[in-house]
């Protein structure tokens, strides 16, 4: 009975996986097909655009969404793949996150330094750990036959 039930368990979870992954893909394409919009949109004026011009702005803040979105995706089939998520990916995709936030804070006209010190402090910490993770790889229990 045991076995069965855990059966039913890994299956569920496969499903459930792959059911993600597949709407991670499609979030990618449509953050992509996003980016391309506002390039396509801001391309009559590209001579004329400043850092200032929210348009800009906007497109910065949609192509570092992509690399988010990318990270997270990378994470989720290292799961699909090796039924586990490795700490390091949740490292990255959080420090790729606070990048994200520090430029896109870094492009609006006004900007607190305690938000970007409070999010430079985060990333130090993202990378000691990452450092930290990189040295201390994680012993993988044997799984009884």
């Amino acid at each position: 009975m045991k076995s069965i039930i855990l059966r039913i368990y890994d299956i569920a979870i496969d499903a459930i996986a792959i059911g993600l992954v597949s709407m991670m893909l499609v979030m990618l394409v449509f953050a992509f097909l996003d980016v391309l919009g506002g390039l396509i949109q801001l391309m009559p004026t590209l001579t004329s655009v400043t850092l200032n011009d929210i348009e800009f702005r906007d497109l910065i803040s949609s192509v570092l969404d992509v690399f988010v979105i990318i990270e997270l995706f990378s994470t989720f089939i290292d799961y699909v793949k090796d039924k586990r998520i490795r700490l390091y990916r949740l490292i990255d995709v959080t420090a790729v996150f606070i990048l994200r936030d520090m430029l896109v804070k870094l492009y609006r006209p006004s900007v607190s330094s305690n938000e970007l010190l409070t999010l430079a402090l985060l990333l130090m910490v993202m990378v000691i750990a990452r450092s930290i993770t990189s040295r201390l790889p994680p012993k993988i229990p044997q799984q009884p036959d």
